[in-house]
C-alpha cells in the first residue's frame, strides 16, 4: 500500500534544481535510494516480496471467505429480530470485505516489482476504496464497543436507541469514512517513469507539511480516537463482567480484553512506523540503519495490519453462540430449499429419458418389415387381449407355400371379435397359389 511516507524528501542537500515536475521527482527517488544505500543492510528484497505476497494472499482468502460467510448468515436471518450489536457487526464485515477486495491488485503490483500498470484512475480509486473501508471498519468497531458497554454496564445508557437511530449512525459513519481519505487520495499520482509507480506526490514546496498532516490525520482519526473508545468501553465492560456473579462472565471479560489486544497488535505497529517515517528528516533524525529497516519492513507491517480483516469475523461472529445458531439455521434452510430443486431436476431428467426411450421403441415398431422380418420377436411374450374382447383362434391346417412368393405376415393372423353387437369378421386364410 502506498502512503505519504515512502517518498519523503530529507534534510540532505539535493544535487538537483527544481522538483516541480515528474522528471525531477524521478531524480528525487533515485537520490533517496542512493542516500538509503549508504547504510544498506544485508536484507534480501526477493524474500521480502515473497513474504509480502503470501501475507496478501492469506489475508485475501481468509478475509473474503469469512466476511462473505458473515454477510450470508446475516442475509438469511434478516427477517428475524436482531440484537443491538448485529447491525454494527454486519457493517464492519462489509467494510472488511471492501478492504480485502483491493488486495489482488496489490498482489500483482508486488509480482511486477512495484510497477503500476493500471493507469492513474485505478491508482487513486484503489487507495481511496481501501482507506474508506479501513476508516469504516474501525468506526463500526468503536460503535460496537460503545453499544456493548451500554448494554452491559447498569445505568450507563439512559434509554435504548431505536433501530432508526442506529441506522442513522451507520449512514453517518459511511459518510465520514468516505470523506476521511480525500486529503491523501487527491495527491496520489502515477509517476510516468520506465517502471510506472503509484505514489503520494504532494507539492514539493509543502511536502513535509502535507505528509505530516495526512499522517497525523490518519493516526488520530483511524487509530488514536478509536483506541480511546474501544479501550475505555472494553475495559469498563470487562471490569463489570469480572465482578459479576453470572456464570460464564469471566470468560466473556477475557474475550473483551482479547478484542483490545488484537486491535493494538494490528494497528499500533502500522501507525507508529508511519509516524516515525514521516517525522524522519524534517522533524527528527533517525539512525540510518533504523530508517532503512523501517523503510524496508514498512510494506510487511502494513500487510500485518490487515490481519484484522481475518480476526474480526472470528472474534465477533464465530465465537458467538447466537451466530453459530443462525449459521446452522441458514444451512438447514438452504438445504431444505435445495432438495426440492434437485428432486425436480432429477424427475425432469427421468421423464426426458423415458420419453426418449418411448420414441425409440415407437420408431422400431413403425419400421417397415422386410421379407425375413418376424412381427413377434422369438423371446417376447404375446400381448394380452384387451378386456372385453374375445380372442378367436381358428384351427387351421397350415398350407405350405406352393410358390416362392412369400405370404404377408398379417395375412396369417386371426382377427379378434369386436364384441356381441357386431358380427364376427371371418378370419383371413392364406389361399394356395395355383401351380403352373
Amino acid at each position: 500500500m502506498t502512503t505519504a511516507t515512502p517518498l519523503r524528501p530529507t534534510a540532505t542537500p539535493y544535487p538537483f534544481g527544481d522538483f516541480g515536475d515528474s522528471h525531477n521527482w524521478t531524480e528525487l527517488l533515485q537520490f533517496l535510494n542512493h542516500s538509503l544505500a549508504l547504510c544498506e543492510l544485508d536484507l534480501n528484497a526477493d524474500v521480502k516480496r515473497v513474504v509480502l505476497f503470501v501475507l496478501y494472499l492469506a489475508v485475501f482468502v481468509g478475509g473474503l471467505v469469512e466476511n462473505l460467510l458473515v454477510l450470508w448468515v446475516g442475509w438469511h436471518s434478516r427477517r428475524r429480530p436482531r440484537g443491538p450489536l448485529q447491525l454494527y457487526v454486519l457493517h464492519m464485515a462489509l467494510a472488511d470485505l471492501g478492504m480485502v477486495l483491493v488486495l489482488p491488485v496489490w498482489m500483482l503490483e508486488v509480482l511486477l516489482d512495484y510497477t503500476w500498470l493500471w493507469g492513474g484512475f485505478l491508482c487513486r480509486f484503489s487507495h481511496y476504496f481501501y482507506f474508506a473501508n479501513m476508516f469504516a471498519s474501525v468506526f463500526f468497531l468503536s460503535c460496537l464497543s460503545v453499544e456493548r458497554c451500554l448494554s452491559l454496564v447498569p445505568g450507563a445508557a439512559p434509554r435504548n436507541p431505536s433501530p432508526r437511530a442506529r441506522q442513522a449512525v451507520c449512514a453517518a459513519i459511511w459518510l465520514l469514512a468516505a470523506v476521511a481519505p480525500l486529503p491523501e487520495v487527491v495527491h496520489m499520482h502515477l509517476l510516468p517513469t520506465s517502471q510506472p509507480v503509484c505514489i503520494f506526490l504532494a507539492p514539493f514546496e509543502s511536502y513535509d507539511d502535507w505528509a505530516l498532516a495526512v499522517t497525523l490525520g490518519t493516526a488520530c482519526l483511524g487509530f488514536l480516537l478509536p483506541l480511546a473508545i474501544v479501550g475505555a468501553c472494553n475495559l469498563l465492560s470487562a471490569r463489570w463482567l469480572w465482578r459479576s456473579e453470572q456464570p460464564g462472565a469471566r470468560p466473556q471479560a477475557l474475550l473483551l480484553l482479547a478484542y483490545l489486544a488484537v486491535f493494538l497488535l494490528c494497528w499500533a505497529p502500522y501507525h507508529g512506523t508511519l509516524l516515525l517515517l514521516t517525522l524522519h528528516g524534517a522533524y527528527l533524525e533517525l539512525p540510518c540503519s533504523l530508517a532503512y529497516l523501517l523503510y524496508f519492513f514498512y510494506d510487511i507491517i502494513d500487510a500485518v495490519s490487515m490481519l484484522h480483516c481475518v480476526a474480526n469475523p472470528v472474534l465477533y461472529n464465530f465465537l458467538s453462540r447466537g451466530f453459530r445458531r443462525r449459521f446452522l439455521d441458514a444451512v438447514v434452510l438452504y438445504v431444505a430449499k435445495a432438495r426440492p430443486k434437485a428432486g425436480a431436476r432429477a424427475t425432469a431428467a427421468s421423464s426426458s429419458s423415458s420419453t426418449q426411450h418411448s420414441i425409440i421403441i415407437a420408431k422400431e415398431m413403425a419400421a417397415p418389415s422386410g421379407p425375413a422380418a418376424d412381427p413377434t420377436p422369438p423371446h417376447r411374450a404375446p400381448t394380452p387381449a384387451p378386456a372385453g374382447l374375445t380372442l378367436t383362434l381358428p384351427h387351421l391346417t397350415p398350407t405350405p407355400p406352393l410358390s416362392p412368393d412369400p405370404v404377408h405376415p398379417l395375412a396369417t393372423l386371426p382377427i379378434c371379435s369386436p364384441g356381441p353387437d357386431r358380427a364376427p369378421t371371418p378370419p383371413a386364410v392364406a389361399l394356395p397359389q395355383p401351380q403352373s
